[in-house]
């Protein structure tokens, strides 16, 4: 009957045990079964740090506009529509005041922009959030800048037809929404996924510059009565 195990001998004389194939395809086993439960923390950690540099980025565009506008009488850009391209908030910002064009991308933009580019999320001919040089060309980020003056009636969010025109300066109050990442109604995907996949959230720059996660629209966000 053949030993439990092997044993060798070393150079100096002494025996040296061996693995046996039960003991490599435990430890193997093991292995794997560490890695399927690392994994997703793993993506998680990931995802977190994503979503810590997207408001860094937003945090940015915040002071940025905040300097812009203590040059400008107090006025924020003002883009005729919400979305997409935003020609008037770049050509205000950069390169006067930020100067790398990263900021105006959310590292996680690359999970909606599928469903950016679907007609029925983003109205006739969809839209495109992800950093190549032909979206920056043509003015096309990640992020909604919410300061406008009229409704693009293909887009159903994120202001209701009573709150347009939208114009925002210094003195608007802390909580209405300047900017967030994008996001159009019944979209299945957040920039942001929290666990389960679908759902998550956004972040949000305040008209104080402050930055929060949100899963949805708070109080007062676009309104004047506050």
């Amino acid at each position: 009957m053949p030993p439990a195990f092997t044993t060798r001998r070393s150079p100096s004389g002494s025996r040296d045990r061996a693995f046996t194939l039960l003991e490599l395809v435990t430890v193997i086993a093991t292995i794997t079964l560490l890695g399927g439960l690392l994994l997703p923390a793993l993506g998680r950690v990931k995802e977190a740090a994503k979503r810590t540099a997207c408001a860094s980025n937003l945090r940015n565009v915040g002071l940025s506009l905040h300097l812009y506008a203590l040059d400008n009488c107090g006025r924020y850009p003002v883009e005729e529509l919400c979305g997409n391209p935003q020609h008037e908030l770049i050509r205000c910002l950069y390169p006067k005041y930020i100067s790398e064009r990263d900021v105006f991308y959310c590292p996680s933009a690359q999970q909606v922009e599928p469903d950016a580019q679907r007609d029925e999320y983003a109205g006739p001919g969809g839209d495109s959030v992800i950093n190549t040089d032909e979206n920056w060309q043509r003015h096309y980020i990640t992020y909604k800048y919410f300061s406008v003056t009229r409704r693009d009636t293909r887009m159903p969010l994120p202001l209701k037809l009573s709150e347009y025109p939208h114009t925002l300066s210094l003195s608007s109050p802390s909580v209405r929404w300047l900017m967030s990442d994008w996001v159009r109604q019944n979209v299945p995907v957040f920039p942001h996924l929290q666990k389960g996949g679908y759902g998550g959230g956004r972040n949000v720059l305040f008209a104080n510059t402050m930055v929060q996660f949100v899963t949805q629209r708070t109080r007062y966000a676009f309104t004047d009565r506050q």
